[in-house]
């Protein structure tokens, strides 16, 4: 008995010792997942512009717009020196139903001197302005660094793109610019405007420089196919003509003329003033044979023994001209001319001193 157990005891021992087992491990099945390390996720911020401003849109207003003078600065003819910034401001009061804001406008219009003096296109109304309330209007300015007389024109226009007038016109800045020991003549308040044979002509502007004079006028023409024929213009100066130089129409009814004359010479006169000739169609007679017909039944009783057949080519009016006794052809063609283009003759005088 104490045998049996004292070799159970070494069989147990026995094993204990026994080197480990050279069995190799399970593999695992080819088709086992592969695993994938997941990356850590970075968050990224995406900024969020703010939303625009939304700002209500007016509705139209369907009254009316009308304006009235009250008051401005630099007034017409107002001296500047070359290049002196100004601002050219107009008090007008709202007499429509409509109430003036900010999508009101004071638009540029005309530049007759091709000199906008530094204009903006476009100044929106400052403020509000109810029916009844007065609205104050201001354009920065600079005056041209080169001596004369320079206007400049803007229209008032509402909020649908509609103009209207201050007191049915536009507003305008009219300024004479003079160097240092230059004389300004601006035009004179008497007999700076005449009326001959139905066409009223008023003086706007007169300059002199120590090269010339200049001299811009409107007239009440018929229609706008009426102006001035060449050589209808000068300058008289104690009774001496001056013909222009240069010049035209600058805005239709108006017109600027320039002369060869010195300042110096108009100081030293007694008399000076702008003498027109007459005005006539230019450019063409609408409808020329039917106007030639019109003046031939005319002048056919006014002169016996005229006649004539109208025509119209690149020749003239009219063909196969016959003369009364004691005219000569050049006068014949003077009064036919007269009658179908509807001269008009004047003169008017324009006095400056």
């Amino acid at each position: 008995m104490r045998r049996t157990g004292i070799l159970l005891i070494a069989v147990v021992l026995l094993a204990a010792c026994a080197p480990p087992s050279s069995q190799e491990p399970t593999a695992l099945p080819t088709n086992a997942p592969t695993l994938t390390a997941i990356p850590t996720e970075t968050s990224t911020v995406v900024p969020i512009a703010p939303l625009p401003t939304l700002t209500p849109t007016r509705p139209a207003q369907s009254g009316t717009d009308a304006a009235t003078f009250l008051k401005e600065t630099y007034p017409d003819y107002s001296v500047l020196a070359p290049g002196e910034a100004f601002v050219k401001t107009w008090d007008v009061k709202n007499t429509g139903t409509n109430t003036w804001n900010e999508n009101y406008s004071l638009v540029l219009d005309a530049t007759p001197q091709n000199e906008a003096l530094g204009s903006p296109a476009e100044i929106h109304f400052p403020e509000d302005t109810l029916p009844g309330g007065i609205a104050t209007l201001s354009v920065p300015l600079t005056a041209p660094t080169t001596p004369g007389t320079y206007s400049v024109y803007w229209k008032l226009e509402n909020e649908r793109g509609q103009t209207f007038g201050v007191d049915g016109d536009r507003v305008w800045v009219t300024i004479m610019v003079c160097e240092a020991g230059q004389t300004c003549v601006p035009p004179s308040s008497s007999g700076s405007a005449t009326s001959v044979n139905g066409i009223s002509v008023t003086l706007t502007d007169f300059t002199t420089t120590s090269q010339g004079a200049a001299a811009s006028f409107c007239m009440t023409l018929p229609n706008r196919n009426y102006g001035l024929p060449g050589g209808s213009v000068s300058l008289m100066v104690d009774q001496k003509s001056v013909p222009y130089s240069s010049g035209g129409t600058s805005i239709p009814g108006c017109f600027e003329f320039e002369f060869p004359i010195s300042a110096g010479e108009l100081d030293q006169a007694q008399h000076v003033a702008v003498s027109i000739e007459q005005v006539r169609i230019l450019g063409g007679v609408p409808n020329p044979d039917a106007t030639c017909n019109e003046a031939r039944a005319a002048l056919l009783s006014q002169y016996p023994g005229l006649d004539f057949q109208c025509s119209f080519s690149m020749a003239g009016y009219y063909t196969d001209l016959r003369l009364p006794d004691g005219m000569t052809r050049e006068e014949a063609q003077q009064i036919i001319t007269d009658a179908i283009e509807g001269a008009i003759y004047g003169p008017w005088e324009l006095t400056i001193k």
